[in-house]
């Protein structure tokens, strides 16, 4: 007898994962689908639990997320301000203009403006993570674009 494997549905995809910081460079949590309240909670639960240093450099990649509940934004807004108050560089990359939208209906357009780093010379359609260079986010520095080795 066949055995065909249950179907799971999109619910059960992951909705984020932890890369390691490369030498000096910034951890990067990816979040990915669908993001509704419970699934902020869970992300910012693990980024309390993960980046309790206050030197911490956590870069959050919005890049492949699709929707995001925007009744959930203000309490993860509010929290990642919290995380970045207590000395944490925590960043936000890889919005689409949709999400942003997302951020302005729940209110959070100033967080959003003091949370979001952008490229200087905004570079359409290239990928956050290839946007993120080594210590780039720290302190508001000018991005190394295009160094060799980078």
């Amino acid at each position: 007898m066949i055995r065909i494997p249950e179907w799971r549905g999109p619910l059960d995809r992951p909705t984020y994962q932890w890369e390691a910081a490369r030498g000096n460079g910034p951890t990067e949590l990816r979040l990915f689908g669908v993001l509704g309240q419970r699934e902020l909670a869970r992300i910012l639960d693990s980024l309390l639990t993960r980046c309790r240093s206050p030197r911490e450099l956590v870069c959050i990649d919005f890049e492949e997320v699709d929707h995001l509940d925007y009744r959930a934004l203000p309490e993860f807004a509010s929290a990642l301000l919290g995380q970045r108050n207590r000395g944490s560089a925590v960043w936000l990359v890889g919005l689409s203009p949709y999400l942003r939208a997302l951020f302005q209906v729940a209110g959070q357009g100033p967080v959003l403006g003091r949370l979001e780093w952008r490229d200087p010379e905004d570079r359409v359609g290239q990928p956050a993570r290839d946007l993120v260079r080594l210590g780039s986010l720290r302190g508001n520095l000018v991005p190394h674009w295009g160094t060799k080795g980078a």
